[in-house]
């Protein structure tokens, strides 16, 4: 799980290294960083570089598809604020789940089931980044799910066609990256992650078109709720599948 005989300050030193760089490539703020290292060098210690290279594997993708159409996404209302830097709530809302899980992966002893609801977190995270920031900059037609009622892309809640497959190959990408690294211990496990993440990502939409939901738990508490289903669905559907 580490490469040295001091995984703190190995977890620490390679989570600030890529902090740094995603600060002056524009992609983070001071709190973001601030916020990032804690939290990436929580997860390193708990899941590895393993639960890391995960992490790693959504905050790139995610920074990307936000730069994706930012001038189009941002005259339609839909831009990242800060010119696309995240922050430190982003980084929480994101990422708190994903940072339980890896603290259960530890104590569980590098349990298979721990590792996939893990990587499941995360690429639940990235399937509802890539169908928002995808789907705004690219989705002709888009419309609410709970009313089929055509919108404006960028609307809170609504889906496209280019955005639904955004979602899914984005979850697609991490449940991959979490198969080649081993916590997702086999094809069919990534599979599951895979769809548990798509779902999840796609209840967050339908939950999203109901404005009273939406203001309630704004959009960090939707991102916590999204990760957390995504995490429940793989540990339900893996539960299901494995039984005689």
């Amino acid at each position: 799980m580490y490469f040295s005989p001091y995984p703190l300050a190995e977890a620490f030193a390679v989570t600030l290294a890529f902090g740094l760089a995603a600060y002056f490539l524009g992609t983070v703020n001071r709190s973001g960083l601030a916020g990032g290292v804690a939290i990436g060098a929580l997860i390193y210690y708990f899941g590895g570089w393993q639960s890391f290279t995960v992490l790693v594997s959504f905050f790139i993708l995610g920074s990307a598809l936000t730069r994706l159409g930012y001038k189009c996404k941002k005259e339609l209302g839909a831009a990242q604020e800060a010119e696309g830097r995240r922050g430190a709530r982003h980084a929480f809302a994101n990422c708190v789940v994903g940072l339980l899980i890896s603290v259960v992966y530890k104590f569980s002893g590098g349990h298979p089931l721990a590792g996939a609801v893990f990587v499941a977190s995360f690429a639940t995270a990235a399937a509802d980044t890539a169908g928002t920031e995808a789907g705004s900059a690219l989705g002709g037609n888009a419309f609410l799910p709970t009313t089929f009622r055509k919108v404006a892309p960028g609307t809170p809640g609504a889906v496209s066609f280019e955005g639904t497959v955004a979602s899914l190959l984005a979850a697609a990408l991490v449940a991959l990256v979490g198969w080649l690294v081993g916590l997702a211990a086999t094809a069919d496990l990534a599979v599951v992650v895979c769809l548990s993440a798509f779902l999840a990502a796609f209840t967050e939409s339908v939950l999203g078109a109901v404005p009273r939901v939406e203001q309630a738990l704004g959009n960090e508490g939707m991102n916590i709720l999204n990760t957390f289903w995504g995490a429940a669905l793989c540990l339900i559907l893996t539960r299901l599948i494995s039984q005689p």
